[in-house]
């Protein structure tokens, strides 16, 4: 239970800072937002954790649906050209995160502090699938989420329908990419096909609840100027 508070914690923390900072700064807070949580998801991607005492996810999975709604609010307001740089922030963040956070777990660490330092080098020297899981899972998640939310918003423009819809599909893709490439014909698990579907499942329902309640920050930053 704990740790599903912390999670909805999270989630209410990213939608606050996304109202907040569209608020301030418009359009470039929202570009301020994706390079922060890009950068928190490399990290938080690392670590799993157990809800309700027998569902294993990655951390991070507020911050990651949270810039699938940061990209449709901006798709809502600027349409979806102006996604093309939300687009290449998000890549470019991943990258130098990804090359910094390895290259430091690559260097030797001093005598001082070695068991925090074996710490370190054992979370972000190993982990390159699950790197390049969230990467690519972000980039195709929020580039299929605005182009299927502007189809739907030329339909019929109704935030609510427009984000419910665009969100089943989307985080299903964007599941189904992110454990295949971070886990699949992972050597650890004994059970790794039964792994894997648990894993999908559940982290597919997680991020649907979370993404539909994204819709409230895409109403409320659709008032602002």
């Amino acid at each position: 239970m704990k740790n599903l508070l912390l999670v909805i914690a999270e989630v209410v923390v990213c939608y606050l800072a996304i109202i907040l900072l569209n608020k301030k700064y418009k359009t470039d807070g929202l570009y301020v937002f994706a390079i922060i949580a890009t950068f928190m998801s490399c990290i938080m991607g690392l670590k799993q954790i157990t809800i309700l005492e027998k569902i294993d996810v990655p951390t991070g999975l507020g911050v990651t649906t949270s810039l699938i709604i940061a990209g449709n609010i901006i798709t809502q307001k600027r349409g979806p050209q102006e996604v093309k740089t939300y687009l290449a922030l998000i890549l470019v963040t991943a990258l130098v995160s990804c090359c910094f956070l390895n290259l430091s777990g690559l260097m030797e660490g001093s005598d001082y502090n070695k068991f925090a330092n074996k710490s370190y080098n054992s979370i972000f020297e190993y982990n390159l699938r699950v790197y390049l899981g969230t990467i690519v899972s972000i980039i195709v998640g929020v580039w299929l989420s605005s182009k299927l939310y502007y189809t739907l918003k030329k339909i019929k423009n109704k935030i609510p329908i427009s984000n419910i819809f665009t969100i089943v599909i989307t985080e299903l893709v964007e599941t189904l990419l992110f454990v295949l490439i971070a886990y699949l014909f992972e050597p650890s698990k004994s059970e790794i096909v039964f792994d894997i579907i648990f894993c999908i499942i559940f982290r597919y329902i997680i991020k649907i609840l979370i993404g539909i309640f994204g819709t409230i920050p895409i109403y409320i930053t659709n008032k602002f100027n």
